[in-house]
């Protein structure tokens, strides 16, 4: 009887306590990626946004994320604006063959906290049926904010949208009249870029509307007025067509609601004043004038 009693007791703790080891929170320490949409109920008349976020326990610096995008509709437009990230590795990319969305980046110092903004992704539905938006596996790493950047562990979540015909999206209205924050753009010369030419690094964060492209424009003067600037679209990195680093370089920043910021970079090896044609021009029409008038004074 007591042999008996003695196994009832084992049995009992033994289920006590694979209950209690099941009942544990498994995956409390691991980051966890979700999806915030606009609306859970999406209408065919006008736009919608879905706002990709990240719950981290530990810090985070590095992303690499792909989302799939499966359903009777496309992304239109990424909003980085908000973002923790600050330096974009690989820009936000939509392939349509794969139904991919993919970036990357780094957040200097780390993120550890709720409700990380990494994106926001913008859609238009026209027809009816139903959007479902994943996380790829295979595309989607964490790494912790180490030496050695280990990777950290994932709960990825999913999400299945309706899209019903004739219900309006309640609109976003995004009000942004301030431009992106001061930015520093940095020469730099690597062996396995631009064949060792100098380049021109830059990244702008804009908690707006988020940037929409970047302008460029060398010059051995420096500028007065802005405006005349002839500026060129570019990308980070930006191969610099003066290699003698003599001109002016100007960076502008334009956020999608048109917003400008302006940053500049001087000359790292500034022109003698002898090399300027502006002075040359200056000496010899002053030579010129001199020698006209020295002529008059002659004659007289």
């Amino acid at each position: 009887m007591r042999h008996i009693l003695q196994i009832k007791i084992t049995a009992i703790l033994t289920f006590f306590f694979s209950v209690s080891f099941a009942l544990l929170p498994f995956g409390a320490e691991a980051a966890r990626l979700y999806f915030e949409p606009q609306e859970l109920t999406v209408g065919t008349s006008g736009e919608f946004s879905v706002a990709v976020n990240i719950d981290a326990d530990k810090r985070v610096n590095a992303f690499s994320v792909g989302i799939s995008i499966s359903g009777p509709l496309i992304p239109y437009d990424i909003n980085e604006a908000n973002s923790i990230i600050n330096f974009w590795v690989e820009k936000p990319n939509w392939d349509k063959a794969t139904g991919l969305l993919t970036f990357s980046g780094i957040t200097p110092g780390g993120f550890k906290g709720n409700n990380g903004r990494l994106l926001a992704i913008k859609f238009k539905p026209e027809e009816k049926g139903a959007v479902i938006l994943g996380f790829n596996k295979e595309k989607t790493k964490i790494y912790l904010h180490t030496a050695d950047g280990v990777e950290d562990s994932l709960i990825l979540e999913k999400i299945q949208l309706p899209i019903i015909k004739g219900k309006e999206n309640i609109p976003v209205v995004i009000s942004d009249n301030e431009p992106s924050e001061w930015f520093a753009p940095e020469i730099s010369q690597d062996p396995n870029i631009f064949d060792g030419k100098y380049f021109l690094v830059f990244a702008a964060q804009d908690k707006g509307s988020g940037i929409a492209y970047y302008a460029i424009h060398e010059t051995r003067r420096e500028m007065k007025r802005k405006t005349d600037a002839k500026w060129i679209e570019a990308e980070s990195p930006y191969l610099l067509k003066d290699q003698k680093l003599k001109s002016f370089i100007y960076v502008k920043a334009i956020d999608k609601s048109g917003n400008e910021r302006i940053a500049v970079v001087e000359p790292k090896y500034p022109m003698k004043w002898y090399e300027s044609m502006r002075i040359w021009s200056i000496i010899i029409a002053s030579a010129g004038v001199a020698y006209f008038i020295g002529k008059k004074l002659w004659k007289r």
